[in-house]
């Protein structure tokens, strides 16, 4: 939470270091060590050493600020995953049937599927994997009569079926083309200087419509029985309003001070959405009292996206040393359509080797700074990248997740999604090449 009041007061007070916050995430991030997979310490320690390798290098011969440039670079990223996970206390709520606090009853067909996937994405825009583990926990079925027996062990609570993880944690990932309000977007923001946020969101809304129209048809073909038999989700579109609110107030404010940075002002609107809407619904001490409680119980859940965001900031920084050491040149002479599809399938196919987006983007980043590349285009195929790579990636939230608590081997989750990734990633050099067209 200082972290977040830092990025804000850093922001309006210019005379406050710009480290500081970073210093005190990494203050956080010591004691959540523990709560960190295996995966994840790995990614992290290989992170770290390289990165403060070659800050050491670069430090060595001559460079400075490169700790301080270490602990700046991810920090408004942070502050901003912090406030937005405040908004699953009011943003995801079930629609309730006949009896009042009763569930409705789960709604079967193409249709109902179609409602899963979409509700999935609109929400997973703003309260990220959150939504996709919601919708998944009530669909999660243990193996019986006419439930199919996979070949890899099951929870006791149950697992799902290939249908139902692609139709939730594959729906998920497709946001990241163009929500404002997850990781994806503030990594763009922040390698790819000078893009513009709104830009952004015009530009993979449409990418957005077409991944969960292509996700659909292919979760509704012959192969799963046209969806016949899919159990569809039953989100309350009522709560939409949250986002609406969310993304009307960040626009606004962008345009008030458009020199702010755009992730603390997400942070401290989702708190403050959160707050009067829990105080309108339950009255301010009641409202107050689960605000609390959320901070010690709920936040060191981020002890993953915490600890990953710092590492990369320190391998980044060890990078950036590097190439200025060696002055290594740019690997293009320009930047186009042409180009910009080239770093989209770099990133993903390194994604699908299993290094993180995180890691492979800022490097990417740090490596075209000398041509200036034009930053919206840049961004964009950061944010395809993130879309299409991470649900093939082993050491992503959502592949880690559908292997810890559903059971799902991240061999097989990541051998279900390729088809339709492969066509998406047609689907994106597409309109990367469309854009750059358009732009030049």
């Amino acid at each position: 939470m200082s972290v977040v009041a830092l990025a804000i007061a850093a922001e309006i007070v210019p005379t406050i270091p710009d480290w500081l916050p970073g210093a005190v995430a990494w203050a956080a991030a010591i004691p959540l060590w523990h709560r960190l997979g295996q995966r994840q310490r790995l990614m992290v320690v290989v992170m770290g050493v390289l990165g403060a390798a070659g800050m050491a290098w670069g430090a060595m011969h001559g460079q400075s600020g490169l700790l301080a440039r270490a602990l700046t670079m991810n920090t408004m990223i942070i502050a901003m995953l912090v406030g937005v996970a405040f908004l699953p206390l009011v943003s995801v709520r079930e629609t309730h049937g006949a009896a009042d606090g009763e569930p409705a009853p789960l709604r079967r067909g193409r249709l109902a599927l179609l409602r899963t996937i979409v509700g999935v994405h609109l929400f997973g825009g703003v309260i990220n994997l959150t939504a996709a583990l919601i919708a998944a926990d009530r669909l999660r079925r243990p193996p019986g009569p006419g439930v199919p027996v996979p070949d890899y062990p099951v929870p006791p609570e149950g697992t799902l079926t290939r249908q139902q993880a692609m139709a939730l944690g594959t729906a998920f990932s497709t946001c990241a083309f163009w929500s404002p309000f997850l990781g994806a977007m503030a990594v763009a923001l922040t390698v790819a200087k000078g893009s513009s946020l709104f830009t952004l969101v015009l530009m993979g809304l449409p990418l957005g419509v077409v991944a969960t129209l292509v996700l659909w048809a292919w979760l509704s073909t012959a192969r799963f029985d046209h969806a016949r038999d899919f159990e569809g989700y039953p989100v309350d579109v009522g709560g939409l309003w949250i986002p609406f609110v969310l993304a009307i107030g960040v626009f606004a404010i962008h345009e008030w001070k458009p020199a702010w940075s755009i992730q603390p002002v997400i942070a401290i609107l989702a708190i403050a959405i959160t707050g009067v809407a829990l105080a309108a619904k339950q009255g301010a001490s009641a409202a107050s009292a689960r605000l609390q409680r959320h901070v010690p119980t709920r936040l060191p859940g981020l002890a993953g996206e915490l600890w990953i965001f710092m590492a990369a900031g320190l391998l980044a920084s060890g990078l950036s040393a590097l190439l200025t050491a060696f002055d290594i040149g740019t690997p293009f002479t320009r930047f186009g359509g042409l180009e910009a599809s080239i770093v989209l399938v770099i990133c993903t196919l390194v994604a699908w080797a299993g290094l993180h987006t995180i890691v492979s983007i800022p490097l990417v980043g740090v490596w075209l700074a000398p041509l200036s590349p034009e930053p919206d285009l840049l961004a964009l195929a950061f944010l395809c990248s993130w879309a299409i790579g991470l649900p093939a990636c082993a050491t992503s939230g959502t592949v880690l997740t559908m292997q810890a608590r559903y059971g799902i081997p991240i061999g097989t989750y990541i051998r279900w999604n390729l088809p339709y990734l492969v066509t998406m990633l047609g689907v994106s050099i597409v309109a990367l090449n469309l854009y750059a067209y358009l732009l030049y």
